[in-house]
């Protein structure tokens, strides 16, 4: 399943929200570089700013993306959409829910949509590096170590919550 398979299926509020969600973290990530790349070991008031705006971009990416996962509704199986409709279950009805909650995923999703969940899982790592490294340095975190790991953390909530969203239309082979 591609990503222009599961695009589609996304409620066009939850779009919107995802597309504001990747648009604020790239923003927040150019302006981490810029912090990291170009601040010396002081900020001066402008870096301080570009900072500033990194960290609003942050809040604004997970807000929205967070906001657009609450919002779209999980895709159901085709065996369990089979098996309510000879029970008579609508779609609308509460349904006994037993099996909602079954949190084992491995192998179930397409690897594009899995591949958002290693890229999480990979920049949070980084982010964890930058945060350590920063921590050993005598002189405690530098500000290109606040600025890195700021952007590691933004690449790995954008990965992550994307995974979340696309995770709930994709659909699952079985039910179990």
């Amino acid at each position: 399943m591609t990503m222009s398979e599961v695009w589609p299926q996304l409620r066009p509020l939850c779009r919107r929200l995802a597309l504001l969600g990747w648009a604020s973290s790239a923003a927040g990530m150019a302006a981490g570089l810029a912090v990291a790349i170009a601040s010396g070991t002081r900020l001066s008031p402008m870096m301080s700013t570009l900072q500033l705006v990194a960290g609003l971009c942050m809040a604004v990416s997970v807000a929205s993306f967070v906001t657009a996962a609450a919002l779209q509704p999980r895709a159901r199986s085709q065996a369990r959409s089979q098996a309510l409709a000879q029970k008579g279950v609508n779609r609308g009805s509460s349904a006994p829910r037993g099996r909602d909650l079954h949190l084992d995923y491995a192998g179930e999703f397409p690897a594009t949509v899995q591949a958002f969940l290693l890229g999480s899982l990979a920049l949070l790592a980084g982010a964890i590096a930058f945060a350590c490294a920063g921590l050993v340095l005598q002189s405690g975190p530098s500000v290109q170590s606040v600025a890195f790991c700021q952007v590691f953390l933004l690449g790995a909530s954008a990965s992550g919550f994307t995974f979340m969203l696309f995770s709930k239309v994709t659909p699952r082979p079985t039910d179990r």
